[in-house]
C-alpha cells in the first residue's frame, strides 16, 4: 500500500475504503436516537464512534508510511505499529458493540451488517500485515 495513489490497483485501496465506510456507518448509527438514546452519548456512544474513527486514522497513518527505501526496518516497524493498533481497536469496537447490543437492544440485522464491516476491515488488515511481512519483514 505504499505506492503513490495513482499507481495503486483498486484492491490496494479496498482496506482504506472499508475503514472509511466503517467509520461513517458507525457515526450514522450512533447518532440515530432510535438506536442510541442521547443520554448515553457520553458514556457509550462516543467510545464506539471514537474506536471506529481511530481504526480509520491508524490505517491511514500506516498507509502514509513508505517502507520502500527502509534500510534499517524502522519505517516497517512504524507501519506495523499503526496496523496492529488499528487491528486491536477493531476488537475494542466489537466489545463496545456487544455492550450496546445488550443495553439498547439493537436489531440483529443491523448488528450483523456492522459486524461484517468490522470483520472485513480485520481481514484486509491481517492480509496487509502478512504482505508487508513478506516484503519488508526480512530486514
Amino acid at each position: 500500500m505504499s505506492k503513490p495513489l495513482l499507481q495503486r490497483e483498486q484492491r490496494d485501496l479496498m482496506l482504506i475504503t472499508k475503514a472509511h465506510e466503517l467509520a461513517s456507518y458507525t457515526c450514522k448509527i450512533c447518532t440515530n436516537e432510535k438506536n442510541f438514546p442521547k443520554r448515553y452519548r457520553w458514556c457509550i456512544t462516543n467510545k464506539i464512534v471514537e474506536s471506529a474513527v481511530d481504526i480509520d486514522r491508524f490505517l491511514n497513518a500506516a498507509n502514509a508510511v513508505n517502507c520502500e527505501n527502509d534500510s534499517d526496518g524502522m519505517l516497517y516497524r512504524l507501519r506495523l505499529y499503526y496496523q496492529k493498533r488499528a487491528l486491536a481497536e477493531t476488537y475494542s469496537l466489537i466489545a463496545s458493540i456487544e455492550v450496546a447490543k445488550f443495553t439498547f437492544g439493537i436489531p440483529t440485522d443491523r448488528l450483523e451488517y456492522w459486524s461484517k464491516m468490522i470483520y472485513a476491515v480485520q481481514n484486509y488488515t491481517r492480509a496487509w500485515i502478512k504482505s508487508d511481512k513478506e516484503r519488508f519483514g526480512k530486514k
